[in-house]
């Protein structure tokens, strides 16, 4: 009956079929799909953009990384997710602001700065120790050098030459991290500091605030948050009884801070070792009337990097390990970020050498590099024949007929709805896929 009652006055219907009891099949007509293909090539390079976001102020946080050292592979694989990311999320309308939290407040800066003084002490007593758990790479000794030219480390006393090694350092590591990630093509709005947000009292306000609201309570002489009646395991100290702040205290008081400027969705890149801490954060931020969508984190899983058959095994304090940089200058920009974006960010990564470097259909970087370039050599070769598309291309599209043909403007055809998924999914490896 219903076939039957089919209106289709505008032909957009090839033919319809009855397969089986309670399905119809629908056939969309050739010339649909080529005025389609008219359409795209009338947009250029606008086509799939939309306004799905009109509206949307979203803040993207992503690397983020600890400033004492150069990026690693892990860095990359969150460069490439969080900068292809936002790019979809600015194409399909939202207002995207990106952010680079600087962690430099904590303990592992003043152990850059204790590997640092280290290095230097070493020039002139060898035996002078170095920290435990300190970092052993060969830019610790570059820095102690380089250092020597800036500050007069013999004229300080040990905790004030750590403090400069560590201020030395720090900024020479965020330089080259800026660098490093300007050479990848990804480029950040905002660079925010933890060691700014301790100088600003955002935290003391943040807490107060808190206090007041009847979140807060001391207990053992340190001071807890209500986290577990809004979905966490348990409440957590914020201020232990030394009266230092936790890790969590900061962090807490800049996610609030976030919401205050005025962004709709927060979304952040951490590393899977974050894992626990997501809910953690939720709930922290619930006890302040944030609501659980306001926030979504993505975990980035491990990058295993091999060479030669065999793993890469890394390690950044041992100063075992590739940085972005290095892979960069050996395969290029647009292979590495293909590669990192292949697989969804909560599976871990394979990154093999060799196979990137390969130049064949095994490596699917240099298998659609090899396609670009035969498309166009196609129009460099229609150009030498004085040959161009027709000033009106939708009157010869009917002659698009093939198979293959018809897969292709179909496939195009999904690309703006996939774009759309995307921004509500945040799956940027689908595209490349």
């Amino acid at each position: 009956v219903i076939v039957d009652n089919l209106e289709d006055s505008d032909k957009l219907i090839e033919k319809v079929d009855i397969a089986g009891p309670g399905f119809i099949n629908f056939t969309i007509a050739p010339r649909q799909w080529q005025m389609l293909l008219g359409d795209i090539l009338a947009l250029g390079a606008d086509y799939g953009h939309s306004t799905t976001g009109a509206g949307q102020k979203v803040l993207v946080e992503f690397v983020s990384a600890n400033p004492t050292g150069p990026l690693h592979l892990g860095h990359g694989r969150g460069a490439a997710l969080g900068d292809t990311l936002c790019r979809i999320l600015s194409f399909t309308g939202h207002e995207v602001v990106r952010e680079f939290y600087i962690n430099d407040a904590g303990q592992q800066v003043r152990l850059l700065g204790e590997s640092v003084y280290s290095r230097w002490k070493q020039k002139s007593d060898p035996g002078y120790p170095f920290p435990e758990n300190g970092y052993h790479a060969e830019y610790i000794g570059d820095l102690a050098g380089e250092i020597t030219g800036h500050v007069d480390l013999g004229a300080l006393n040990r905790e004030e030459a750590i403090a400069r090694c560590a201020e030395f350092a720090k900024a020479r590591m965020l330089d080259e991290i800026k660098k490093d990630l300007a050479d990848f093509r990804v480029a950040f709005d905002l660079w925010s500091s933890e060691s700014d947000l301790y100088a600003s009292g955002l935290i003391d306000k943040t807490l107060e605030s808190l206090r007041e609201k009847g979140k807060l309570y001391e207990e053992e002489g340190a001071l807890w948050i209500k986290t577990s009646a809004f979905g966490d395991d348990k409440d957590r100290v914020i201020r232990k009884s030394d009266g230092q702040y936790t890790y969590f205290a900061p962090d807490i008081a800049y996610h609030i801070e976030k919401r205050k400027r005025g962004f709709n969705r927060a979304i952040n890149i951490w590393g899977a070792d974050h894992h626990g801490y997501v809910q953690r954060m939720k709930a922290a931020l619930k006890t302040n009337g944030i609501e659980d969508e306001w926030l979504s984190v993505l975990l980035l899983q491990l990058v295993k990097l091999w060479r030669g058959g065999e793993e890469v095994k890394m390690s950044k304090r041992a100063g075992l390990y590739v940085t972005l940089k290095e892979l960069v200058e050996e395969v290029g920009v647009d292979s590495a970020r293909f590669v990192f974006l292949t697989k969804n960010h909560d599976s871990p990564l394979d990154f093999d050498i060799d196979l990137v470097k390969k130049q064949d259909a095994d490596n699917p970087v240099y298998y659609l590099q090899y396609a670009h370039a035969r498309i166009s050599s196609v129009f460099r070769k229609a150009a030498s024949q004085n040959l161009s598309l027709p000033a009106a291309p939708e009157t010869v599209l009917d002659r698009l007929t093939l198979e293959e043909e018809m897969s292709r403007i179909r496939l195009m055809a999904d690309f703006p709805n996939l774009l759309e998924d995307i921004s509500r999914t945040l799956e940027p490896h689908r595209l490349t896929y």
